[in-house]
């Protein structure tokens, strides 16, 4: 399960009352305790978002296991007052520096997801297929690149870390599923 990032924001006429903000992870609180007309409370909103976020990530920075990191990418907005305003804002949301915050902590677990990943698959593969098998993997940025050979036949599979991050056991099945596919 991802870390929660509370919102408490109550809806009232011409804009919300924001209480506070909170996140799972390392307790982390900040109150806000101020009525913002409508007009501003996005842009509220966002500012209160990428400020816990940044907190959490540096507690992370000190203390964090790769397994927290992966929480943190997995992080999901609640609306604990089921306000609208909150609901309407963060259904389609997207903020840059959210999204530069959550790729700078994907390449922080970049290497030791992707080891954990090959080494997975190099065990998956060995025990399925009836041959010898030669499995490599390299970081191409935001992308896991696997190579396996077998039975003179060499295959390879692209696979974004981000889909790794949302899904790990999907995209490992339909990883291996192809790789088996392709020397059975």
């Amino acid at each position: 399960m991802g870390m929660q990032v509370s919102f408490f924001v109550e809806d009232q006429p011409g804009g919300g009352y924001f209480e506070k903000v909170q996140a799972s992870f390392f307790e982390e609180e900040e109150k806000i305790e101020s009525y913002y007309p409508k007009e501003n409370l996005d842009e509220i909103l966002d500012a209160a978002l990428l400020r816990i976020l940044r907190n959490v990530f540096d507690t992370l920075e000190k203390i964090g296991e790769v397994e927290d990191y992966l929480q943190f990418l997995d992080f999901k907005i609640e609306n604990i007052y089921d306000s609208a305003f909150v609901s309407k804002h963060f259904l389609l949301y997207k903020n840059p520096e959210v999204e530069k915050l959550l790729d700078h902590v994907l390449m922080e677990v970049a290497d030791p997801l992707s080891e954990g990943y090959f080494e997975s698959m190099i065990d998956y593969l060995e025990t399925n297929i009836d041959d010898e098998v030669f499995v490599d993997f390299r970081l191409n940025g935001e992308e896991l690149l696997l190579e396996v050979q077998s039975q003179g036949t060499k295959v390879s599979q692209i696979e974004p870390l981000k889909q790794l991050v949302i899904d790990y056991d999907e995209s490992f099945d339909r990883v291996a599923t192809e790789f088996l596919e392709s020397f059975i």
